[in-house]
């Protein structure tokens, strides 16, 4: 989650250079961001056409039985950011990968404006156009939100048999107002200007973040009774002990809300954990399989 502070760092940005990484020379895990995964590949060039846009997806080892794992990734990123994890769930289960609508290669339409039921009902929707009648969400960050937008909506939550939901918030505030003076911000930021330029030639990236700021300064705004709203027999509630982004408090109070659902922390690793540490995080997931 960056918020509305990411506005701050986007007109530095300029029309077409992306900001120089900052350099660290921390050695914690959680203070480092490795370079962006490889999907497995090869990659594919399908798109899902949906209310004016079209959605990149690729399945992954189709031949596994079970229920199938749909992979939504944060803002400004795009679903390589869970490649590590994707290469090490997809060896037993069958897994899905997303670009949300604007994001890596899904396209980008200046008119949108993204909500995170929106999100929810592209993912519904591509699935639904894929014979997928059942599904286990495993969203970060505003891949979280849009797996909590999606419990919350009767139709969506009917496909979900487990909801992994790593880094999610339900409010503004949730937000931790000093991520942007970190280091790994400013390197992620350079890092998805680059990626977008080469993913989205067409668009603009500064108009891109600029929505996804927006997004995130005024969505989510969930009570507490709309999420106790959710069965929380199948959610995980996934936190970081050195969350950045999300204030620290966030996901035990999520597992407080949504009655019966479950609560891991990772160790030694931010809002960035699916990138810093693959394996952690993939073994979470199976855990709760």
């Amino acid at each position: 989650m960056l918020s509305l502070f990411l506005l701050a760092s986007l007109f530095s940005l300029g029309q077409s250079t992306p900001l120089a990484p900052r350099q660290t020379t921390t050695t914690n895990r959680w203070e480092t961001l490795p370079d962006t995964p490889a999907l497995p590949t090869p990659i594919n060039t399908a798109t899902f056409s949906h209310e004016g846009t079209s959605l990149w997806y690729q399945k992954y080892n189709t031949a596994a039985t079970g229920t199938p794992i749909v992979m939504i990734h944060g803002g400004l990123g795009y679903s390589a950011y869970f490649g590590s994890v994707i290469d090490i769930l997809s060896q037993t289960h069958q897994v899905i990968a997303v670009d949300r609508r604007g994001h890596g290669r899904s396209t980008y339409n200046a008119d949108d404006v993204f909500t995170f039921d929106m999100f929810a009902s592209d993912t519904y929707s591509l699935l639904q156009s894929e014979g997928v009648t059942s599904a286990v969400f495993v969203g970060w960050s505003d891949g979280a939100a849009t797996t909590l937008a999606a419990l919350m909506n009767s139709t969506i939550d009917a496909m979900i048999t487990k909801a992994f939901v790593f880094a999610g918030f339900q409010s503004v505030s949730d937000s931790n107002t000093t991520f942007t003076d970190t280091a790994i911000y400013s390197t992620f930021v350079s890092r998805c200007a680059t990626e977008y330029a080469t993913l989205q030639p067409s668009a603009n990236f500064t108009d891109f973040a600029t929505k996804v700021a927006t997004l995130e300064g005024t969505l989510p705004d969930w009570s507490d009774a709309e999420l106790a709203k959710i069965d929380g027999s199948k959610v995980m509630i996934a936190g970081a002990d050195h969350d950045e982004a999300v204030n620290l408090a966030v996901p035990a109070h999520l597992n407080s809300v949504i009655t019966g659902s479950q609560l891991v922390m990772l160790s030694d690793v931010s809002h960035f954990a699916p990138v810093q540490d693959p394996v952690g995080f993939a073994a979470a997931v199976e855990a709760f399989l």
